[in-house]
């Protein structure tokens, strides 16, 4: 994501929805780019059979008032913003539909609120946002209701000494730019071994060097400890961060892929924005002198 051309940001016109519709028309104004703005209805539960005609005109009700909120939450953007704005009203589950219309669209990002998850919910399925970041092929921005800011002006960019991709550097440069913000790079030490503490420093001054070249503003802190999720969000509160970036790390089970448990601990419980970037294994850059790819 070299730059971002479309953003699709869906809506369910909700508080928090309502923040991340004020994210994305910001970052379309910054960018020049194009909102798509999504808002799915899941008629399934209401549509009945032949003898059930209530049913399906309650569904036919909530498809019409889902368009006319969206056709007015898009006006008032594009009098704000003056950006192109698209409107897409479709039944179906939230993340399937959202998913879809990444392929329809030719999206580079997707902005969207989240309410987070806990208990079983967050071990056995997640939240609507936790759904899309293990689906999505591009980077998803999850905003909270506990989100004050619209914009970024104190990135944080955790770095494990675990194999590291130069695709989520490369997507803070372009966050960075733009934004004018300031990198705030964690350095994630989870050994005592003096050996790999040496190749993970060679590793951050190849970090730092990038974010030189690219005129970014950044710091460095060094933490070790035993939970990077933790370590990121306790750091995001002390530099007071307005966005971490992170990768999915996805991990297997038997049925395919599911989202790794550091990323989906902090989508599910940052109080700040999180983007989320899946690994693209066929094109990495690692900052690894052994090299391989990388997923935090």
């Amino acid at each position: 994501m070299s730059t971002i051309k479309s953003i699709l940001i869906p809506t369910d016109f909700s508080e928090t929805a309502e923040l991340a519709v004020a994210h994305g028309a910001h970052m379309a104004h910054l960018y020049k780019a194009k909102i798509y703005l999504l808002h799915s209805v899941e008629t399934t539960m209401y549509t009945g059979g032949p003898g059930e005609p209530v049913m399906v005109k309650e569904a036919e009700k909530l498809y019409t008032m889902g368009l006319e909120q969206l056709k007015s939450v898009a006006a008032d953007i594009t009098a704000k913003y003056d950006v192109d704005i698209t409107t897409l009203t479709v039944s179906g589950k939230p993340a399937a539909s959202i998913t879809q219309a990444v392929k329809d669209n030719n999206i580079d990002i997707i902005i969207m609120g989240t309410h987070g998850a806990s208990g079983f919910e967050e071990f056995f399925m997640g939240s609507n946002a936790h759904k899309v970041v293990n689906l999505s092929t591009v980077p998803v921005i999850s905003i909270r209701i506990t989100t004050t800011n619209i914009g970024f002006s104190n990135i944080i960019m955790p770095v494990s000494n675990s194999l590291h991709s130069r695709q989520k550097v490369n997507n803070v440069i372009d966050i960075a730019s733009k934004y004018n913000s300031t990198v705030h790079v964690l350095g994630l030490l989870e050994t005592n071994d003096p050996i790999e503490d040496k190749k993970f420093e060679i590793k951050l001054e190849t970090v730092k060097h990038t974010l030189e070249k690219a005129g970014v503003k950044y710091t460095v802190k060094h933490v070790r400890g035993h939970n990077p999720a933790v370590e990121a969000m306790k750091f995001s509160e002390e530099v007071n961060g307005d966005l971490i970036v992170i990768m999915t790390d996805h991990e297997s089970d038997l049925t395919g892929m599911f989202l790794g448990t550091v990323a989906k601990q902090i989508v599910n419980h940052s109080k700040i924005p999180v983007m989320s970037i899946r690994p693209e294994h066929d094109n990495v850059e690692d900052f690894d002198p052994a090299g391989g790819t990388g997923v935090i």
